[in-house]
């Protein structure tokens, strides 16, 4: 098997040959240990094996299972696979264990669309079905996914999917500051938010496990994976392979067929409404507008050299003690008038409202704290005590939005404060 097309069979610990076979998988040492794995699957490794496929209300459905448990504990030996044709341009395939619920992102309401009909979809699906893999072809020039390359692997904290990519002309899968295609050359990307400023090798402030590839005709596709643990590996084959800790493995698949449509298409899927028309206009935000005055000032100053101004922020200088929801008195004391007389110019107002809460104020003199713990809103260490983390305001509680009452209690604390300060939209 060449170098590049080796998919590593011990990505979740170093092993040494003896281990390595132990595993099934073959053993060939490289001069330099950067690249390629030496520990790596053979062709065909034995997997998962797929049922019959049969409708489901969505789709169609299969079950798979294995005759023996992979090398990873905890291993899940049945799996249930939901295919749905969403529409002529969007696939969607679900893997998940049937015997136990498991965490799965939720979307906004208001998809999927009109299901596809098999006439009009441009694409086809194959299987593998010993070991599984499925494979979706472009009806026009057949590249997309192949992901029988590599075994799938699933078990409680770790899942695995690898795919044939049709080029290596690949971008997407942010925030990381690369360039915009993405460097194929054995990298990993860990999709975990970090709040810092941008530099190279760092995980930046949002994750987005989506990527689009340019195809060799010019055509295009994109590959959205729907889970919160995602890490990204790239290799020269040119491959990709999804790792998750945790969650299921739900892919939507968007077959353009160009960049701009497979961009409309996922965020058909994400975000399924209309930006209002000011938020496309002309913004100004940085750290450092310390009072209303330095803020109105800058406003000022944009407006005198004739730029373009249609929406001011300010970042968390303008809030008492760095604490959300406040605004200090001394410093911010007329934040409401000066958020009224931007509206008079024309102009909309946005602030930063980071969802972590000052657990440190006197009890009874900060609200969204008080009514918090009332209403058992903040996320639990393993003892049951409220997970205290450190951020701007100093020791800090999180919001646990899994839970409806947090995010009746989120916006009762944004109705309040709006009450006060007419913002035109939050930061978060």
């Amino acid at each position: 098997m060449a170098p590049e097309s080796r998919f590593d069979c011990a990505r979740d610990r170093l092993l040494s040959q003896t281990q390595c076979e132990e595993r099934g998988c073959c053993y060939a040492p490289l001069p330099n240990s950067a690249g390629p794995p030496w520990c790596f699957y053979p062709s065909l490794y034995p997997g998962y094996k797929m049922g019959p496929l049969t409708p489901t209300t969505r789709g169609q459905g299969a079950t798979l299972t294995r005759a023996n448990a992979s090398y990873l504990p905890r291993d899940i030996s049945t799996l249930s696979l939901e295919v749905i044709e969403e529409t002529a341009g969007c696939l969607h395939l679900t893997l998940k264990d049937p015997s136990s619920q498991r965490y799965e992102v939720k979307l906004p309401a208001g998809i999927p669309q009109s299901r596809a009909d098999s006439y009009d979809a441009l694409y086809t699906t194959e299987y593998q079905s010993d070991p599984f893999g499925f494979i979706v072809r472009r009806k026009s020039n057949g590249n997309v996914m192949n992901t029988t390359v590599a075994p799938l692997l699933f078990a409680d904290q770790y899942l695995q999917l690898s795919t044939a990519l049709a080029s290596s002309l690949v971008s997407g899968l942010g925030e990381h500051y690369t360039s915009l295609l993405l460097d194929l050359n054995w990298t990993s990307l860990t999709l975990w938010n970090r709040d810092m400023a941008p530099h190279a090798d760092a995980n930046l402030y949002g994750s987005h496990p989506f990527y689009v590839v340019q195809e060799e005709d010019g055509l295009a596709h994109g590959v959205f994976l729907l889970n919160s643990n995602a890490i990204v590996m790239l290799q020269p084959t040119p491959a990709l392979t999804w790792v998750s800790t945790g969650g299921i493995l739900d892919l939507y698949i968007f077959l353009g067929p160009d960049p701009q449509s497979v961009v409309r298409q996922y965020l058909q899927v994400i975000y399924p409404m209309m930006p209002p028309y000011w938020s496309l206009g002309f913004h100004l935000c940085r750290w450092g507008y310390t009072t209303t005055k330095t803020t109105r000032k800058v406003a000022q100053r944009m407006h005198n050299a004739s730029l373009p101004l249609d929406v001011q922020w300010n970042d968390l200088d303008y809030a008492n003690k760095l604490r959300v929801f406040t605004f200090d008195p001394w410093r911010f004391g007329d934040l409401p008038e000066m958020v009224e007389e931007f509206h008079k110019r024309g102009m909309k107002y946005i602030l930063i409202l980071d969802p972590g809460i000052s657990s440190t104020s006197p009890p009874g003199t900060y609200p969204p704290f008080d009514d918090g713990l009332k209403r058992d809103v903040f996320i639990k260490n393993a003892t049951g005590h409220i997970l205290i983390g450190k951020v701007w305001p100093g020791p800090t509680a999180f919001p646990d939005f899994t839970n409806p009452e947090t995010r009746q209690w989120w916006e009762d604390c944004i109705r309040d404060f709006h009450s006060k300060v007419p913002v035109d939209g939050l930061w978060i």
